[in-house]
C-alpha cells in the first residue's frame, strides 16, 4: 500500500469516528476527528472533503461554547475557506472569511483584532478578485464598528485592500506602487497567497486595459443608424505576469457582459456576441462593433459603456469607455406645392382650381402657412380662402382642396404661393416663393 493510500485509509478512518462521536452528541471528540481526518485530506489535495470536514469541526466546537472553543471553531472556518480558494469556489470562500471574523471578536483571544482583521481583507479580496467592488467596500463598512483599537485601519493588509479600491477607481498605479513592496506572501498559507496574488492580477489589468469610442461626426438625424467602432488596448495584458508579485499565468481573457449607458433618444442596435474571446497576444488594438439607432432630435450620449473582462474564466475586471455628445435632428421637411385646374380655364368664367400640397421628405412640417397672391389684376379668387394655415404634414404625406379662380383677360396669367412652415425641430423655414403661370382659354 503506498503512502497516500494509507494516508487515506487513516483519514477515512477519523471520519467515521467523528460521525460516530457525532450521533452521540460527543461533540469535543467529534471535532477532534473531524479536524484530523481534514488535514490528512488536505495533504491529498482532496479539498472538497477536506472542506467538509473542517466545517463540522468548526459546527461542533462551536456546540460546545465558550471562548476558546470560539477560537478553535474560527481557526477551522479559515481553514475551510483555503479549501474553498483551492476549488476556486470564491464566494463560499468569502463566507467563511466573514464567519471567522465574527467568531473571532466573540473570543477574548489576545490578538483577536488582529486576525479578524486579517479574515475581513480576505473576504473584501474575494469580493474584489470577482468584479464585486462595491459589495467589498460595504464588507469593510459592515465590520469596522467592531474594532476598538487602530489595529483594523493600520494593518498592512487593509492598507492595501484600501490602496486596491483607490487604483482601480482612480486608474492610477501610484496608489499600489509602494504598498506592493510591502506585503510579505510567506506569512499567508498557499491559498491566502494566490488570493493576494489575484488581487493584484485584476488591479493591473483594469490598469493596463484602456477602452474608448471612436465617433468623428456628433450630429445625426432622426432614424439613423450610426456606427460607433471602438478600440479596446490590452496589449500590455501579457506584460503582468512578469511581475514577481503576479506569478499568474493568464490562459484566457473574455468579455462576458456589455452594460449600456444611453439617453432615452438612443437604443441599441447591434453588439458584439457574447462571450467574446480576445487576442492578447497580439500587440493590435481589439476593434468591438457597436451599432445605434437615434430615435427622436434633442441632445443625445452614448456611454459609458462598461466591459466585464474575465481572466481564465474565474477572476473579473471592468473596463469603461468615454462619453459621447451627440446632437439628434428632424431630416430636413421639403414641401411640394402645386396648382391643377379641374377643367379648363375660360376667360369670365369660373373654374375649380385644386391644390396639392406634399411633405416630399423623411421629415415633419408643421404650422404650415401658404399665402395666394395675384400680381395681375385679371385674375382673382372668387371662392376660398388668400391664407391658408395647415396644423402638420408628416413625411411622404399630402393634402388637397380647391379654390374657385375666374380670369378676366386671356393668355398667361401668374399665381404666386408663399409658403413657410417649421420643421421637427421647431426651427422656421421659408418663406419660399412659388410663381404659377396658367394658360386662359377664350
Amino acid at each position: 500500500m503506498g503512502k497516500e493510500e494509507k494516508i487515506r485509509e487513516k483519514g477515512e478512518v477519523l471520519l467515521a469516528k467523528a460521525e460516530r462521536y457525532m450521533d452521540n452528541h460527543d461533540f469535543k471528540r467529534s471535532a477532534e476527528n473531524f479536524l484530523k481526518a481534514g488535514d490528512l485530506f488536505f495533504e491529498l489535495e482532496e479539498w472538497k472533503i477536506s472542506e467538509q470536514c473542517y466545517r463540522f469541526t468548526s459546527k461542533n466546537f462551536s456546540r460546545l461554547g465558550g471562548d476558546r472553543n470560539y477560537h478553535r471553531a474560527a481557526v477551522v472556518q479559515r481553514k475551510a475557506a483555503n479549501c474553498c480558494l483551492l476549488l476556486k469556489d470564491i464566494s463560499k470562500a468569502r463566507d467563511y472569511f466573514d464567519i471567522t471574523a465574527k467568531s473571532i471578536m466573540k473570543s477574548d483571544m489576545k490578538n483577536k483584532e488582529e486576525i479578524a482583521t486579517e479574515n475581513v481583507c480576505f473576504g473584501f479580496m474575494c469580493h474584489f478578485i470577482v468584479g464585486e467592488q462595491e459589495e467589498a467596500i460595504d464588507s469593510i463598512k459592515r465590520f469596522r464598528n467592531l474594532f476598538e483599537t487602530d489595529i483594523f485601519t493600520e494593518h498592512i493588509l487593509m492598507k492595501l485592500v484600501h490602496n486596491l479600491s483607490n487604483a482601480v477607481l482612480n486608474k492610477n498605479e501610484q496608489y499600489i506602487k509602494k504598498i506592493i513592496k510591502n506585503i510579505q506572501l510567506d506569512k499567508y498559507s498557499l491559498a491566502e497567497s494566490r488570493l493576494i496574488q489575484q488581487a493584484f492580477l485584476v488591479t493591473y489589468a483594469t490598469l493596463e486595459t484602456d477602452f474608448s469610442l471612436n465617433l468623428t461626426e456628433n450630429e445625426f438625424e432622426r432614424d439613423s443608424i450610426v456606427e460607433v467602432p471602438s478600440q479596446l488596448n490590452i496589449v500590455k495584458i501579457k506584460e503582468i505576469e512578469k511581475h514577481k508579485k503576479v506569478p499568474s499565468k493568464i490562459d484566457s481573457l473574455s468579455i462576458t457582459n456589455i452594460e449600456f449607458n444611453l439617453s432615452e433618444n438612443v437604443s441599441l442596435k447591434e453588439k458584439p456576441s457574447l462571450p467574446t474571446e480576445l487576442e492578447f497576444n497580439k500587440k493590435e488594438v481589439n476593434t468591438l462593433p457597436f451599432k445605434f439607432r437615434t430615435n427622436f432630435p434633442g441632445k443625445a450620449h452614448i456611454g459609458p459603456i462598461k466591459l466585464t473582462l474575465e481572466i481564465n474564466k474565474l477572476l473579473k475586471f471592468y473596463a469603461v469607455s468615454d462619453i459621447k455628445q451627440l446632437k439628434i435632428t428632424s431630416p430636413a421637411a421639403i414641401l411640394g406645392i402645386n396648382l391643377i385646374p379641374q377643367k379648363t380655364p375660360v376667360i369670365n368664367q369660373s373654374f375649380p382650381l385644386q391644390v396639392v400640397v406634399s411633405n416630399n421628405s423623411d421629415g415633419d412640417a408643421m404650422e404650415i402657412d401658404i399665402i395666394f397672391e395675384f400680381p395681375d389684376e385679371n385674375i382673382r379668387m372668387m371662392r376660398g380662402t388668400l391664407d391658408k394655415k395647415i396644423y402638420a404634414l408628416s413625411p411622404n404625406e399630402n393634402i388637397k382642396w380647391q379654390i374657385l379662380i375666374k380670369a378676366s383677360d386671356v393668355g398667361e396669367l401668374p399665381i404666386k404661393t408663399i409658403v413657410s412652415f417649421k420643421d421637427g425641430d421647431g426651427n422656421s423655414r421659408g418663406p419660399f416663393e412659388v410663381i404659377f403661370p396658367l394658360m386662359i382659354n377664350l
